[in-house]
């Protein structure tokens, strides 16, 4: 899966979701009820590959029935829920707020030598 705008390629595991598979590469995805399929904050533009997605769950047709309803920005049929879609080839999808996680903070400041 490639993210833009900010450019990642995620692989995602047959059966994982594309948030659980952003998850698993050490990214963050922007979520509120950490895919447990309650908000929309995990929405997602499908750019490419839109038939290599699975079907809607009931859960995501709902929300984005709610969704459609209430925002037009994209067609309705190219927004999908990352915690409850998955992919059987490769797609490109647009969700701003991708980053990369930090591996450790520890990691951030061994590098800043501090002398006394």
């Amino acid at each position: 899966m490639r993210v833009e705008p900010a450019g990642f390629d995620i692989e995602v595991r047959p059966g994982e979701t594309l948030i659980q598979a952003a998850w698993r590469a050490g990214y963050s995805w922007p979520t509120l009820c950490y895919a447990m399929g309650r908000c929309t904050a995990c929405q997602c533009e499908v750019l490419d590959g839109l038939h290599a997605l699975s079907e809607r769950t009931e859960a995501e047709s709902a929300l984005l029935n709610n969704l459609d309803r209430r925002v037009r920005r994209a067609n309705p049929r190219r927004v999908r829920l990352a915690c409850q879609v998955t992919a059987t080839a490769d797609i490109r999808v647009r969700k701003p707020g991708v980053q990369k996680q930090c591996a450790d903070s520890d990691e951030r400041t061994s590098n800043s030598d501090v002398s006394q």
